[in-house]
């Protein structure tokens, strides 16, 4: 009984160095300073709210478009679009 629980033991400990050397693989890349952590979450956080900036702007320009091409079939060709439940 106890060798079966060492064995599973020793298992779990080498499964976790292995997977502890595969995790620090993915981790970020010291430059060496102390004072590059804080800059580069200060720029990741300036690029996140670029980047939400950038797809908000494309999504007011999909429904300016999306509104246009209503106006356009419905006044100006005269289709007529309705919208019904399933």
């Amino acid at each position: 009984m106890n060798d079966g629980l060492f064995d599973l033991t020793v298992d779990v400990v080498r499964t976790l160095s292995r997977l502890g050397a595969i995790l620090n693989f993915w981790t970020p890349v010291s430059l060496g300073q102390a004072t590059v952590a804080p800059i580069a979450a200060l720029a990741s956080l300036i690029l996140l709210a670029l980047i939400s900036g950038i797809a908000a702007a494309a999504l007011a320009t999909l429904l300016t478009a999306l509104v246009a091409l209503y106006y356009m079939l419905t006044q100006v060709l005269g289709f007529s679009l309705e919208l019904s439940p399933i």
